[in-house]
């Protein structure tokens, strides 16, 4: 019986990256931040004891710098990612949404039951979506038709991963 050694498949960010367009000065970035890495993976291995440690500490101090250079060479050159290597300057986008639920109550009163408690439960309004009783385009509308709030509000950040 053979059995295939299953190896760990890297990240891919390419939905939620700002920009990704893997500049080279992003990859020398990356490059000193993973020769950092492993300079301070070896010393951690070291025994706090030894002199060693201090030039850890160190080097965790410098990583911090590094990291820092990393972030704003990606918000000057873009986002960089490696899915071969696993290497990554990304700067992510990550958007959280939540739903209106005085709003969603006008716009759909024979639903608000199901899916209003306090808030509007994302799970079951998923369902309503996915049954075709609703669609994702009409929840972003505005209620009113006029330009007025919808039931849709996201809320927009940014999370660096530099690894």
């Amino acid at each position: 019986m053979t059995t295939e050694a299953k190896t760990k498949k890297n990240t891919d960010y390419s939905a939620s990256a700002v920009n990704l367009t893997n500049h080279m000065e992003v990859f020398n970035a990356i490059s000193r931040i993973k020769v950092m890495q492993s300079d301070i993976e070896m010393l951690d291995a070291t025994l706090h004891a030894y002199p060693e440690y201090e030039q850890m500490v160190e080097k965790q101090q410098e990583m911090a710098v590094l990291r820092k250079e990393a972030e704003q060479l990606i918000e000057q050159y873009g986002s960089y990612q490696d899915t071969e290597k696993g290497w990554y300057g990304v700067k992510q986008r990550k958007v959280s949404v939540s739903y209106n639920a005085g709003i969603f109550e006008g716009k759909y009163p024979q639903f608000a039951p199901a899916v209003i408690i306090k808030a509007v439960d994302t799970t079951k309004l998923k369902g309503l979506i996915k049954g075709g009783l609703i669609t994702e385009e009409e929840l972003r509308q505005s209620w009113d038709g006029k330009g007025g709030a919808s039931v849709v509000t996201e809320t927009e950040s940014f999370a660096y991963i530099i690894k």
